[in-house]
């Protein structure tokens, strides 16, 4: 029901259309069953009469069937894109907090598979609904026949329908806990990508993760969908067996206690025997239908996990911050969760970005750098405390146009290949230029709008996303260790050339570094002690003094 449901909402009239279709085309394939018995009753003279109508009949039950199964060829995949387009709308819309804690491997699971096992069940509904109508005017020309059949093959379809839903709630929790097995093996396949260097230079680890943690939830997977599939053929066959066994008793029993013609007991029988034969082309489609019943509940679950806490403004809505000076941050706190119910505190801390400047922070690893990085960008929404930008305080109204004043290169940064929706005037140019001076035009070209390769080390792939950067011209700069990977030609380059250049060009610049030989370019320096800021701040010409304690 919940797939039917959800089919409604999303393409109304298509899914009507096809429904009706598809009943169509079972109710004239059910009055077949009436015009055989017509014309083998009537004689051969006779029969002409019904040609015409046999022939109708035929173009009416293959044209409608044919219109029912391409509407839903072409529902099926809008619903995919529709689920995807939504996923990934909820995901870009949805706290990156939210995000991080919901999981790649969840999301990629409902991404790659859950919208394909739904819409590789929608062609079955057409064939549900063409057997529904094909039972409905089977029983009531079996009701014009023998009334007393009738009753009892609707007593009987009942007793079925109530043994189907019996096995079908066990079918569907062994599904439910099969998919469960399924998130897991996403995080496995990830681990087996994402490390494969090391996973290939030490074989007792290979073994313990291929051939004992992923074999045993692959293992587990498979038992729960095999006994999930299976429940739901013991459901078809216990339908099957019942009318079968019912029809045996109209053919053998009835006939001894009951005065029923030839004729009639042949025409009842030959309308069991078709519906039979309708009701088993539905119930092919059961087992998939029952999984995409899961692969629906999962989406919709990822959805709500997704769903965002503030309505945030969208591009071109409330007015910007363009002409920013300075960006306050007071009393300003933010718990960062960890996977075993730890918690680390960001702050309350105090400090103050200003355009022209160059902002270092320092600490040591794990000091809370990188999340104030994150809550500086407001990525993360802080739980307390203000944020003001020349006094202006930055909420669920403004906070989008609040990050595009930051252009930043994180240290789990990511490079798009293509410069689609960066600044247009002159891109493909300026993006030659810098790929120059960066040093990588001996390996990367400019093809279109795309680079034509991202295939790197991480330093010249740091280096392609500081061209990026260069690319969208923010006014305030983040750089997250960028350096750390940097050969010292390079290191140089970043802190005595490009951060001169953007403070000359009055943007804002905060840089997280452990290179206390430059802490001097700085004009500022805070540094970070588990989540708390030192007292002390060094200014320009003094923080060179400080590169010992860093």
């Amino acid at each position: 029901m919940g797939l039917f449901k959800y089919l409604l909402r999303s393409s109304r009239g298509t899914f009507a259309l096809a429904i009706v279709a598809g009943a169509i085309s079972g109710g004239t394939g059910a009055a077949f069953i009436s015009i055989v018995n017509m014309a083998l009753r009537q004689g051969t003279d006779t029969r002409g009469s019904l040609v015409w109508v046999y022939a109708g009949l035929c173009l009416a039950t293959v044209t409608t069937r044919i219109l029912s199964q391409v509407l839903l060829y072409r529902l099926s995949q809008g619903v995919i894109y529709q689920l995807r387009r939504s996923l990934i709308d909820r995901v870009l819309g949805a706290p990156l907090r939210g995000v991080e804690e919901t999981g790649t491997p969840r999301l990629y699971s409902a991404l790659s598979d859950d919208v394909v096992v739904i819409g590789n069940a929608l062609p079955g509904l057409p064939a549900i609904c063409s057997s529904a109508a094909f039972v409905v005017v089977a029983l009531v020309y079996l009701a014009t026949i023998s009334p007393v059949v009738a009753v009892a093959t609707l007593a009987t379809a009942a007793v079925g329908v109530a043994i189907y839903r019996l096995f079908a709630r066990y079918g569907i929790r062994s599904l439910e806990a099969a998919r469960r097995d399924q998130d897991t093996l996403f995080e496995y396949f990830r681990a087996v990508t994402d490390g494969i260097k090391e996973l290939k230079l030490n074989r007792q680890r290979r073994q313990v993760l291929a051939g004992q943690e992923l074999d045993a939830v692959a293992g587990s997977f498979q038992r729960r969908s095999v006994l999930g599939l299976s429940i739901f053929e013991g459901a078809t066959g216990s339908g099957q067996a019942t009318f079968f066994g019912f029809i045996g008793l109209v053919l053998f029993v009835v006939p001894a206690y009951v005065a029923i013609p030839a004729q009639t007991l042949a025409a009842c029988v030959l309308v069991l025997l078709f519906t039979v034969a309708s009701l088993q082309g539905v119930l092919v489609w059961l087992p998939a239908l029952g999984r995409a019943s899961v692969a629906l509940g999962k989406i919709e679950e990822r959805l709500e996990l997704l769903e965002s806490e503030e309505q945030e403004d969208q591009p071109g809505a409330p007015p910007g911050f363009e002409d920013w000076k300075l960006i306050e941050f007071r009393g300003v706190s933010h718990v960062y969760p960890g996977p075993a119910g730890e918690e680390f505190v960001l702050g309350p801390v105090d400090f103050e970005v200003r355009r022209g400047e160059v902002l270092f922070v320092v600490g040591a690893n794990g000091s809370g750098k990188t999340t104030l990085a994150k809550v500086l960008t407001s990525l993360y929404v802080p739980e307390a405390g203000v944020v003001r930008v020349d006094g202006r305080k930055v909420d669920g109204q403004n906070r989008d146009a609040y990050r595009q004043l930051f252009s930043a290169v994180f240290s789990d940064f990511f490079v798009f290949d293509s410069l689609l929706g960066l600044p247009t005037e002159n891109r493909a140019a300026k993006a030659r230029r810098y790929l120059a001076r960066l040093q990588l035009d001996h390996k990367v070209a400019i093809v279109g709008d795309r680079f034509s390769t991202t295939a790197l080390s991480q330093g010249q792939r740091k280096r392609l996303a500081l061209l990026a950067t260069y690319l969208e011209d923010r006014s305030c700069y983040v750089f997250d260790e960028w350096a750390a990977d940097q050969d010292p030609l390079f290191k140089e380059f970043f802190y005595d050339e490009l951060l001169t250049e953007l403070k000359a060009r009055n943007k804002a610049v905060v840089v997280i570094s452990h290179d206390d030989r430059y802490f001097h370019v700085a004009d500022r320096l805070i540094r970070f002690d588990y989540g708390q800021i030192r007292p002390e701040e060094v200014l320009g010409g003094q923080a060179a003094a400080c590169r010992s304690t860093g």
